[in-house]
């Protein structure tokens, strides 16, 4: 048995190794020679002194040699897919557009007496919305240059990565083929009872307390904001996705925001807005609010827009949560993929902290669910009721863990309360009393004051600060194997779809 475990740990340190030296070549850092030096020193100072505050955006990730971009999984792995130059060139006008958002959100992030350092160096710019136009010149003044370098795009390409969330040394140290075993049995047993509700009819669910009800402020638009609507109307760019401005991204939002069932029996229990509290970030259950943003995957080889919806709890509490989970701060995210037509074809649902991610496609659009080889995924509850969307997708929630038991439609109360619907880029320059911003979540993307004592516990699994909540784009969801919330393979590799239709590349939605 000893020997047995020896071999296993070697075997599982040498891969590690061999994948640390395998990454160290596609993200090459050189730059392009002759760029502009003063455009070039701006942002290096800049992202020095981001760096220092610590107040670096984790929404999107850097592109090593290239200031001016920043990437997510999604182009990342779009770059060994890109058909023709007008493909190519978006490519690159979405990473640059990613750079300018996160850097208009480090420098409203950044604490004054940090911008005034920067400003005896570089000067020229009497508050941030002044260094905010100087360096977007800077940036347009390179991106210029680059483009039109014969070498720019493969020198791109090779540079263009982002790091996973596991750690393969933490696996290889906490000896995770052997930890895997109970994780394993732990996670199939929470499965199942996860499969028991919502295979359960909703009046055998328990409630601990009572069910309140909340809808969107201005949910059920007018036909002119349905999705049908808009995806029919909108302008498609090169990857074929529809163009939507922010207002058309709010009526999508409005359209397909779901109606939250939750089992109130403490405070705890009310989802509501993100604020600061004496420098602590904190919920104000008085104004129920929901998050969303919108991201892109595949589905069928076919690029899908989707709406996400994320609420935030004060804290995970009460007698169903597990101890080990209890903490500050808690919260969920439904995530919607649409079709061409703008009509649901997946919902997903998990934590904020990544864990207990589950699938809820309709059941006409999936010909096959690939199973995993230890059975545990994808785990897929429920089916998307067939009801849905032309009535409201409704989440019933349990109190103090805040798990969804049954996924519904149902059409709202007239005693329902209401919650609202902000942009979820505004937790990322959170406004305090004094006028300052901070975001909620650190340079590595987690969310401040959201302690759990799971690292200490699931320090094998090789996930940094496993149980936190998590910022979008840094969201872990298997404790076996590797996989992100944001992986564009994350449908396709454990889905085979119908088609249903054909779009205009000949391909199958």
């Amino acid at each position: 048995m000893r020997r047995h475990l020896f071999i296993v740990t070697v075997t599982v340190l040498v891969i590690g190794l061999l994948q640390g030296c395998a990454g160290l070549t596609p993200r090459q850092k050189a730059a392009l020679p002759g760029r502009p030096p003063q455009a070039e020193q701006l942002l290096t100072e800049l992202d020095a002194v981001v760096a220092q505050a610590g107040v670096q955006d984790a929404s999107s990730f850097k592109v090593p040699g290239f200031p001016y971009l920043r990437t997510n999984r999604f182009l990342a792995a779009m770059k060994e897919r890109l058909v023709g130059d007008e493909q190519k060139t978006l490519w690159v006008e979405e990473m640059y557009r990613l750079d300018f958002e996160s850097r208009k959100k480090e420098i409203q992030n950044l604490p004054n007496e940090t911008l005034t350092v920067l400003n005896s160096k570089l000067g020229g710019f009497p508050d941030r919305e002044a260094l905010l136009v100087r360096t977007s010149a800077a940036a347009t003044q390179l991106f210029e240059y680059d483009r039109i370098q014969p070498v720019f795009f493969e020198t791109l390409k090779g540079a263009v990565a982002v790091a996973d969330e596991y750690s393969t040394s933490m696996r290889v140290f906490g000896l995770y083929p052997i930890a895997a075993v109970p994780i394993t049995i732990g996670t199939q047993v929470a499965y199942n009872k996860f499969r028991k509700w919502h295979q359960s009819p909703l009046s055998d669910l328990t409630v601990e307390g009572r069910l309140m009800v909340f809808v969107a402020e201005g949910g059920g638009n007018s036909e002119a904001g349905t999705p049908t609507h808009l995806f029919a109307t909108a302008r498609r760019n090169a990857f074929g996705l529809p163009d939507l401005s922010d207002a058309d991204i709010m009526a999508l939002a409005r359209s397909y925001a779901p109606i939250i069932t939750q089992d109130v029996v403490a405070s705890y229990d009310r989802f509501g807005e993100v604020v600061w509290n004496d420098g602590i970030v904190a919920i104000d259950q008085r104004r129920p609010t929901i998050y969303y943003y919108i991201t892109t995957s595949f589905i069928s080889r076919i690029p899908v827009l989707q709406i996400n919806y994320t609420l935030w709890y004060s804290e995970r509490s009460g007698e169903k949560t597990p101890s080990y989970e209890k903490g500050p701060l808690d919260g969920l995210t439904l995530r919607i993929s649409l079709d061409r037509n703008g009509q649901p074809v997946m919902a997903d649902i998990m934590n904020n902290c990544g864990c207990y991610h589950f699938y809820a496609p309709p059941k006409e659009r999936v010909d096959k669910i690939v199973s995993s080889s230890n059975g545990l995924y994808p785990f897929v509850p429920v089916w998307l009721p067939p009801e849905y969307p032309d009535k409201p997708l409704t989440l019933r929630m349990n109190s103090g863990w805040h798990q969804v038991e049954h996924l519904f439609t149902s059409e709202a109360p007239a005693d329902a309360a209401i919650y609202r619907l902000i942009p979820y880029d505004r937790l990322e320059a959170l406004p305090r009393a004094d006028g300052s911003y901070e975001s909620v979540f650190t340079a590595a993307g987690i969310m401040k004051n959201s302690t759990r004592i799971e690292p200490y516990i699931f320090f094998s699994v090789g996930i940094h600060d496993i149980g936190y909540m998590r910022q979008r784009s840094h969201h872990a969801v298997k404790m076996i194997g590797r996989a992100h919330f944001t992986d564009l393979d994350i449908f396709d590799g454990n889905f085979v779809f119908n088609p249903v239709e054909q779009n205009r590349s000949g391909m199958a939605w």
